[in-house]
């Protein structure tokens, strides 16, 4: 029996009043056409007030001053910013709430509670009843029967013709099934329709070109018995593997998608229909195969098994006749067309490349197959370009990756770590409390401490590129020590740090591992200004790449620069940021200084890990095989696992709840092991309202007991040190155990908090990222929020 399936034109076919859809049509956009533009407010003419406002066109003066102040009154209720969309959804989530009439406190404070659900933090109650009379007051304006979620959904009154049609997927073949048994009209089944649709792919397969073979499967296979179908139909002149290949050329085009599909129809002919549709849908599916099928004849063609052939002499003699040497040239002519071809991309390569060799090599493994994890269950997408391990979970509007560790790297035959107690007397100093070195320090300390070589050392986070370059000042200063007297006028020593906040960090950590040497360490930045006697009897100076920058660039007052005998510049890798001139401007007036005054001035540079790090050690002027030293993440002293978690709600307000939700969970599950969270934020204001968010969810679910810290000995002394701070915030989350950290507090209240943290009292501290860059504040887990 023929089953027709329902079509999309068949919306079209119920009974309608054409010429009163013509009249309503004409009176829309006459309206739209005749309708005064205003400029003074944006707000007027949008969207929003057309939805809360009925007939806002009509609306009298009173409603739209109303619905002004209502607007602004949800303005203050936020207090953020955000996109226009979400605020749209903001304040008709709040005109419905509040737009009925609330009888006393308690309906107001329920309102409340689901206003804090939308915006995401806690508001005052003088916001919240203010918005609340404004929307009463803007619904009482309105005519009675005026119902929001009309207008909300998009059906108002002024809908154009054939807008409010409810779209039904259109049937595209007929189907010859028989009605036996009553499966297909079964309405107590249940069945999805997709699984059905896939029973009528499966019983059709030999009738309809669409129909995958590999079991839904899009690929080249797919492709060629599609292909072959055709031909086998008489639909197309060309051979089953030219028609293919044209069809990859096509879909793997620049053309639009009507010019491509115009090209595919001109191909397989109007009968295959169906199968141009399919190839449409799945273009992207069938373009990763055929690059993948590319690149691996490509990488055959860059490393072909054969060796490649020596020149040998007197060994053997060749006699070819006149046509024999013609077809040697046109041999070698091919082989060069073939060589070029290569170079100018996919394109040229399809030319000259057949479909069942593209098809074989489209099955065959990548060698990069064995990096990539993959997650478990049925809706786990491969993941591409992740370390081996790599978990991926689906949860309810999320997921989430899962990294393991970098397993940490053996120790090497005859490795081992370097004792204090080897370096010399006036070194060991500087290193009270070390007992030995740590593997990377050890690794280059011959180096280092026994040569005047640059350096260039890229390692990880918290390796300790600080005492490798302590290990290069003691060495310097080694070298001025004559019949055991320090000559401090002799040298200077110059510590390049990326920002200000760490350039302070520094300096008060070397002054005081130094001053047992008598050291002089200072900082020369924005802030702190030297005078020409303070820089005399500064031995080491600790400055910004800017400030450095401008001393040097005086070719008249050399006498500082002509004393310098170390340059110690930290956090290379900002040599690719906008602050990445500055720096190569000081290595090349270094340079130019070494070379015209023939003087030594040692460069050690230290970076996080670098993909061209042979570049950078050229640029130093480091020789690669004594004073380069690149350290993967198996040296890292703590091995990091990672976790990346990706929101799929649509939902503004939902995505904001549920967005906390998950980082509450993540906090508190590191809390329960005893360790300290560090939450960095994007903004100043984000700090104090997501330490809100998190002690309200505490409170929630009863948990404030894991993040408060009395016990502490200490607990009650800085208790009374912390009420005297002006900073609001930090002394009401102090008391659950939060604190917050940003450039916008005072200095003293920085260096509180950064205090309390380390000191064990605060266990979550919430941040920007200003923090990471210049405070050295060690936490076993880190959110980035």
């Amino acid at each position: 029996m023929l089953v027709q399936l329902p079509r999309l034109s068949s919306s079209l076919r119920d009974p309608v009043d054409v010429d009163q859809a013509y009249l309503q049509r004409k009176i829309i956009l006459q309206n739209k056409n005749s309708k005064p533009r205003r400029s003074a407010n944006p707000l007027d003419e949008s969207e929003l007030a057309r939805k809360i406002v009925h007939g806002w066109e009509q609306a009298s003066a009173e409603v739209r001053q109303v619905y002004k102040q209502f607007v602004g009154a949800v303005v203050e209720l936020i207090d953020a910013e955000m996109p226009s969309e979400d605020f749209h959804e903001v304040a008709l989530t709040a005109y419905r709430l509040f737009g009925v009439s609330l009888e006393d406190d308690s309906d107001i404070k329920i309102a409340e509670k689901s206003r804090c659900k939308v915006i995401g933090h806690a508001i005052s109650d003088a916001n919240v009843r203010k918005v609340a009379s404004l929307a009463q007051q803007l619904s009482g304006l309105q005519p009675d029967g005026h119902v929001l979620e009309q207008h909300v959904n998009g059906i108002g009154d002024e809908v154009e013709f054939g807008a409010d049609l409810d779209f039904q997927a259109p049937a595209r073949f007929l189907l010859d099934v028989s009605l036996d048994g009553g499966e297909l009209l079964d309405e107590e089944s249940g069945g999805p329709s997709s699984s059905l649709s896939e029973e009528w792919y499966e019983q059709n397969d030999s009738t309809n070109f669409h129909s995958g073979s590999d079991g839904g499967k899009f690929n080249l296979s797919w492709l060629r018995d599609s292909c072959d179908r055709i031909v086998r139909a008489s639909t197309s002149q060309l051979s089953r593997d030219e028609l293919a290949m044209a069809i990859c050329r096509v879909l793997d085009s620049d053309k639009p998608g009507e010019e491509i599909a115009g090209d595919l129809l001109d191909l397989v002919g109007d009968s295959a229909f169906e199968t141009v549709q399919d190839l449409i849908t799945h273009r992207k599916q069938l373009v990763d195969a055929i690059h993948h099928g590319l690149t691996v004849l490509k990488s055959e063609k860059v490393n072909p098994n054969s060796q490649s052939r020596m020149p040998s002499y007197g060994t053997q003699v060749i006699v070819q006749t006149e046509s024999g040497k013609k077809i040697d040239k046109l041999r070698r002519k091919e082989e060069k067309r073939n060589k070029r071809g290569t170079e100018y991309g996919p394109e040229s390569e399809m030319l000259t490349t057949s479909f069942s060799s593209l098809l074989q090599a489209s099955d065959r493994r990548s060698p990069f197959d064995d990096l990539i994890g993959s997650g478990q269950g049925s809706h786990s997408l491969p993941v591409t370009a992740l370390p081996q391990g790599t978990v991926r979970n689906h949860y309810k509007g999320y997921e989430e990756v899962i990294i393991p560790p970098t397993p940490t790297a053996p120790m090497k035959p005859g490795e081992k770590l370097i004792d204090i107690k080897e370096l010399d007397d006036f070194a060991q100093a500087a290193f009270i409390g070390y007992k030995s070195l740590n593997r990377i320090q050890s690794r280059i300390f011959q180096t280092v401490y026994y040569t005047n070589e640059n350096i260039l050392v890229c390692a990880p986070t918290g390796a300790g590129k600080t005492n490798i370059a302590m290990i290069s000042i003691l060495h310097e200063i080694g070298q001025h020590f004559k019949d055991g007297y320090l000559h401090k006028d002799e040298f200077k020593i110059v510590y390049v740090a990326p920002m200000k906040a760490l350039a302070a960090e520094v300096t008060s950590a070397f002054s005081h591992r130094l001053a047992p040497l008598n050291m002089t360490v200072r900082e020369l930045t924005g802030d702190m200004q030297l005078s020409k006697n303070e820089l005399e009897e500064t031995q080491m100076i600790v400055t910004t790449p800017e400030k450095w920058d401008v001393i040097t660039r005086k070719s008249s007052d050399m006498s500082l620069s002509m004393l310098v005998k170390l340059l110690i510049i930290d956090e290379v890798h900002l040599l690719n940021d906008d602050r990445g001139p500055v720096i190569e401007a000081l290595v090349a007036r270094t340079l130019r200084q070494v070379e015209s005054t023939q003087t030594m001035i040692r460069i050690v540079g230290l970076s996080a890990t670098l993909p061209n790090y042979l570049e950078v050690a050229q640029f130093l002027r480091v020789n690669p095989e004594t004073g380069l030293f690149f350290f993967d993440s198996s040296y890292r002293p703590v091995p990091l696992a990672q976790q990346y978690i990706g929101i799929s709600e649509q939902n503004f307000a939902s995505r904001n709840e549920l967005l906390n939700e998950i980082c509450y969970k993540k906090v508190v599950d590191s809390l329960r092991q005893g360790h300290q969270v560090m939450v960095f934020v994007h903004s100043r204001k984000d700090t104090a309202k997501t330490a809100e968010k998190l002690v309200e969810l505490a409170r929630k679910y009863d948990d404030l007991e894991i993040f408060r810290n009395e016990a502490h000995p200490q607990f009650s002394l800085i208790k009374k040190e912390v009420v005297k701070s002006r900073n609001k915030d930090l002394v009401e989350l102090f008391e659950f155990g939060f604190g917050v950290h940003h450039a916008g507090m005072l200095r003293a209240d920085r260096g509180l908090t950064e205090r309390l943290f380390s000191d064990g009292i605060l266990k979550v501290l919430v941040c920007t990222a200003t923090l990471a860059w210049g405070v050295n504040l060690p936490a076993h887990t880190v959110v980035i929020k």
